[in-house]
């Protein structure tokens, strides 16, 4: 099996089960040898930030010279991102000869009458390589929720670490921050070190501290007021906390709270046993990157994306947009047909002067029209484009030199995006 069929087999599995619960990926996993028991996690849950919390812990492992393996949903550019060492992604060798193997699991389990689900048999792939590579911690990013998510299988983590909580997935969480909270709450087990989010809202903070009390966890939450901005710039925020002083690289307010998360994560890590310095916490956190958040794509003129796809990440990046002495924005946005389409596009839509309407790639896409439709109410000018060419060319030419393009709305858009810019414009731009 080459690469491509690798791939071909992976998304040919099911998105969906008949059967809820976490017997079907223990089965799978037993199969498998367990390989998931050969390893430390440190495990990351919530609503937003939890891709750029595990690449900031990541990055700090990674400085202090372990071998860290990171396992985030969904990718950006290439599938392999899903799996990394070390920040590399799996090569694609390797993941064939994985998805191999695992071929013959997945097929018995198949005649049993309950298959893997797609998600299930990436997360087990994960699992496998991290084991065959002997990775000292994997960061292991929740897929959805965090209960009954397939990554929960594991034993007690190293840290349960608990990210920014909000509305998304409403129809599979709850349609509270309440009840979503309960479920990501679901990754603290007995005996947990619970690293919390510094801004956690009212609504969520309470059911994670029940929690806790309830497994005889212990909480661990940083102080973001402890935090001082010392400079801000597109090429990041300059802080200082905990009598260390960095630069942030990825943009917004909200990755100050991440990267509190991040830092009392290391220090938890620190208490553990594991030789971590404060001047690789610095190297670490100046060396995360992340593709689609808040990524800078060009400066002059301004080429902003974002893979903000609910209210919550629409909030973040209008608040940056907001901070930004650039106000000669235009928005590209595209969204799925199941989020909170109408609030987050008008909070961007607000910031801008003109908006392009487009639809991004995948069967749930919502329609351009609809989409125009929605952000017409909150900004001035709305045009729509057939293609993320089009709608690049236009968005340059109305943004001027001296404006910005911002593009966001969905992960699968951002995806795409990227390398539209990039291959059409990114010799020519800085």
């Amino acid at each position: 099996m080459n690469y491509q069929q690798a791939l071909g087999y992976i998304f040919s599995q099911p998105h969906t089960a008949g059967k809820k619960g976490l017997d079907r990926m223990r089965r799978l996993l037993a199969l498998l040898e367990n390989p998931q028991d050969k390893l430390k996690f440190v495990h990351i849950a919530g609503t937003n930030g939890k891709g750029s919390t595990t690449v900031m812990i990541a990055s700090i492992l990674k400085a202090a010279g372990y071998r860290v393996g990171s396992f985030v949903s969904p990718f950006v550019l290439e599938f392999r991102e899903r799996i990394q060492l070390n920040g590399e992604m799996i090569p694609q060798e390797d993941l064939a000869c994985l998805v191999e193997e695992i071929a013959p699991v997945i097929a018995r389990m198949t005649e049993e009458g309950d298959p893997p689900m797609q998600f299930e048999v990436v997360t087990a792939l994960g699992m496998l390589y991290f084991a065959r590579e002997h990775c000292d911690v994997v960061c292991l990013e929740v897929g959805i929720g965090g209960r009954l998510d397939c990554t929960n299988v594991i034993d007690v983590p190293l840290a349960a670490v608990i990210c920014s909580i909000g509305l998304d997935h409403v129809g599979m969480l709850g349609d509270t921050v309440a009840k979503i909270a309960r479920e990501k709450a679901g990754i603290i087990k007995p005996g947990s070190t619970v690293v919390c989010y510094p801004a956690l809202s009212m609504e969520a903070l309470p059911v994670i501290m029940e929690r806790c009390a309830q497994t005889g966890s212990r909480m661990v939450m940083g102080m973001i007021s402890q935090m001082q901005v010392l400079e801000r710039s597109l090429q990041g925020t300059v802080v200082s906390y905990r009598g260390l002083t960095f630069r942030i690289p990825l943009l917004g307010n909200h990755q100050l709270c991440n990267c509190v998360n991040a830092v009392e994560t290391a220090f938890v890590l620190a208490e553990k046993g594991f030789a971590i310095s404060e001047d690789q916490i610095v190297e670490g956190i100046e060396g995360a990157r992340i593709p689609a958040r808040a990524e800078v794509l060009s400066q002059k003129p301004l080429v902003l994306l974002d893979g903000a796809h609910n209210q919550s990440g629409a909030e973040a990046l209008a608040e940056l947009l907001m901070s930004l002495e650039n106000k000669n924005l235009v928005g590209i946005i595209g969204m799925l047909q199941d989020k909170d389409f109408e609030r987050s596009a008008a909070r961007i839509a607000a910031c801008c002067k003109a908006i392009i309407a487009v639809e991004p790639p995948g069967p749930r896409a919502l329609s351009k029209e609809q989409m125009a439709g929605t952000v017409g109410k909150s900004c001035p000018q709305v045009e729509t484009a057939e293609n993320l060419q089009e709608a690049c060319r236009r968005g340059l030419e109305l943004a001027g030199t001296e404006g910005g393009l911002v593009v966001c709305g969905s992960l699968y858009l951002a995806s795409q995006f990227r390398q539209v810019f990039l291959q059409e414009n990114g010799r020519n731009l800085q």
